[in-house]
């Protein structure tokens, strides 16, 4: 089951940056945050970028960089299919967001998204499947729109992601 912090944390990213158009676009997600490190003179303000790259078997990471300026880098497979890409950039900012990537451990790589006893990686997932895939919205769409492949096309993800997130959320 989705831990509720990875799911709160997509809400809240969504309310700080989405536009509320369909399918929600994680690159504009990220740009539309900053975020805010120590305080007073130690203050630091983080951008977060998303770059697209070949990255053979990988299909993405997340790092801290320390060049030209301090932030964070989401890095996403251009070889991949654009639906999964999407996925891959929401599954790399929940890993920023949710604190799996620091100045201290600066690099977090996935060569799957096998979730299978990894709590980052069942976190980094949930929360991209709640930021892409809104359970509310989910829940009212897939009442007006019966076939899995429209579903899949109006959130901008495959049917298997939009299949799996209806069996999560008890609709099929």
């Amino acid at each position: 089951m989705a831990t509720p912090q990875a799911v709160q944390l997509a809400n809240r990213a969504r309310e700080l940056a989405w536009d509320g158009n369909f399918p929600i676009d994680p690159h504009e997600i990220a740009a539309g945050i900053t975020i805010v490190r120590g305080s007073g003179e130690d203050e630091q303000r983080l951008s977060i970028t998303m770059e697209g790259e070949p990255l053979d078997q990988l299909s993405g990471y997340a790092e801290f960089i320390e060049a030209p300026e301090p932030g964070y880098r989401c890095a996403y497979n251009t070889d991949e299919a654009l639906v999964r890409q999407r996925f891959t950039q929401a599954h790399e900012l929940g890993h920023v967001l949710l604190k799996h990537v620091s100045k201290d451990h600066t690099r977090l790589r996935d060569t799957t998204f096998n979730d299978r006893g990894d709590w980052r990686e069942i976190d980094a997932n949930a929360f991209a499947a709640e930021l892409i895939m809104p359970a509310e919205y989910v829940r009212h769409q897939a009442s007006k729109i019966p076939h899995i492949s429209e579903l899949a096309r109006f959130f901008g993800v495959s049917p298997t992601a939009i299949r799996y997130r209806l069996i999560n959320l008890g609709l099929l």
